[in-house]
C-alpha cells in the first residue's frame, strides 16, 4: 500500500473555531479512504508555522519526508508559507504535487509555484486545456467532487422553500434583497451576514441541502451586473470589498457537487465547464440573469415533479461520476504510474 504526506490547513483558514477546512474534508479524508489512515501523514503546515516559524516549519517538513519516505506528497498551498528551495529539494525523496484550488484566477501565484513540484493539478477543465496548449505536460485535471462520507441524501422533509448556504458578499446580499422585493424570502446560512443569516455547522449544511426545495448557488467572484454596480455607488462598504476582491474569474466550485450529492435541487449561476459535469436543465438548473431569477424560483416552486426529477438525476450523476474519492484515486494513479 502506498504512503502519502498531505500538507494542508487542517482548519478553515487556519482558525480552529471555524472547524475543518475544505481541503481536510475533501482531500485528506478521501485520500485516507483510498490508502488507509495509517498510510497518510497529515502535515498541518499553518499550525506548524505558528508554532515553529517559517524556517522551523519548512525544516520539520523536510525531516518528516526524509524519515517517512512517502510515495508522494500532496500540497494545498495557501499563501507563501513554504520555502521554494525546500519544496524543490523534496523531489529528491518523493513525488510532489501542488493541488491548486483557485489557479483559474490566482494565475501568477500558480505560475510561480508549479515549477517547484513534480506535478500540479487544476480543477478547471478550460484552464487544464490552456496548460496543454502551452505545452505544459505535468498538469493533471482533478475536479473537486464531493466527499461521500459527508454529503449524503437523507430523505428529510422539506422545511425551506429557498435556501442559500455561503458567506456574505455585497453581490450575494444584493441578489437576496432583490428577491425579497419580489416577495421571495431566502433562508441564509453562512458567516458575516449579521441579522440576515446564521452560521451552520458541516452537519447542519447537509441537513439544509436536504430540507430545501431550492438551494441557491450564488457567485461571489465576478460583478458584472450594472444594476448592482449602480447600487454599490451608495455603499462605502460594498465599494471597499469590490476594490479588495482578488477573484476575477468564475469556476466550477465544490458547492456544485455537494448540493447535488445530497439529492437536492440546485439553482446555480452559470459558469463555463458546469455543462461538462452536469447536464443543464436535466441534472442541474441555472440562471443567467438576476433579472429573471425570481421568475425561475417561482416556476420551480410550483413544479414539484420537474424539480424533483432534476434533483434525482443530479444525485445519480454525482454518485456515479463525481465523488472526490474517484477523482483523487485517478490523480494518485497518474502520479505513481
Amino acid at each position: 500500500m502506498s504512503k502519502a504526506l498531505i500538507a494542508i490547513l487542517k482548519n478553515d483558514y487556519g482558525v480552529e473555531s471555524r472547524g475543518y477546512s475544505f481541503e481536510y474534508n475533501n482531500i485528506y479524508l478521501p485520500i485516507c479512504s483510498i490508502l488507509g489512515q495509517d498510510n497518510v501523514i497529515l502535515f498541518d503546515f499553518y499550525s506548524e508555522l505558528k508554532s515553529l516559524g517559517k524556517n522551523g516549519m519548512n525544516k520539520k517538513l523536510k525531516e518528516i519526508v526524509i524519515a517517512e519516505k512517502p510515495d508522494f506528497a500532496l500540497f494545498v498551498l495557501f499563501e507563501n508559507e513554504f520555502d521554494e528551495e525546500t519544496i524543490s529539494s523534496l523531489r529528491n525523496y518523493t513525488k510532489t504535487i501542488s493541488y491548486f484550488i483557485d489557479d483559474p484566477w490566482r494565475v501568477e501565484f500558480a505560475k510561480h509555484w508549479r515549477k517547484y513540484f513534480n506535478y500540479f493539478s487544476t480543477p478547471d477543465y478550460y484552464t487544464y486545456q490552456k496548460y496543454l496548449f502551452d505545452n505544459i505536460t505535468n498538469v493533471i485535471y482533478s475536479p473537486f467532487g464531493f466527499n461521500p462520507d459527508i454529503y449524503k441524501k437523507l430523505n428529510l422533509e422539506k422545511c425551506y422553500d429557498v435556501s442559500f448556504v455561503g458567506n456574505y458578499s455585497p453581490f450575494r446580499r444584493w441578489i437576496i434583497d432583490s428577491l425579497r422585493k419580489k416577495d421571495i424570502s431566502v433562508n441564509i446560512f453562512g458567516r458575516n451576514w449579521g441579522k440576515y443569516g446564521k452560521w451552520a455547522s458541516q452537519d447542519d449544511v447537509v441537513r439544509i441541502f436536504n430540507q430545501s426545495k431550492i438551494n441557491l448557488n450564488l457567485s461571489n467572484a465576478v460583478y458584472y451586473d450594472l444594476k448592482f454596480l449602480l447600487h454599490s455607488v451608495f455603499s462605502i462598504k460594498d465599494w471597499k470589498e469590490l476594490v479588495l476582491l482578488k477573484k476575477n474569474k468564475e469556476q466550477v466550485k465544490g458547492r456544485h457537487y455537494e448540493i447535488n450529492a445530497c439529492g437536492a435541487f440546485q439553482l446555480s449561476y452559470f459558469v463555463p465547464g458546469l455543462n461538462l459535469i452536469y447536464e443543464i436543465d436535466k441534472e442541474i438548473a441555472v440562471f443567467e440573469s438576476v433579472n429573471h431569477l425570481a421568475d425561475e424560483i417561482n416556476f420551480f416552486l410550483e413544479n414539484d415533479l420537474l424539480r424533483n426529477s432534476i434533483a434525482d438525476a443530479g444525485y445519480k450523476r454525482s454518485i456515479t461520476d463525481h465523488s472526490s474519492v474517484q477523482y483523487l484515486n485517478n490523480l494518485i494513479k497518474k502520479v505513481l504510474e
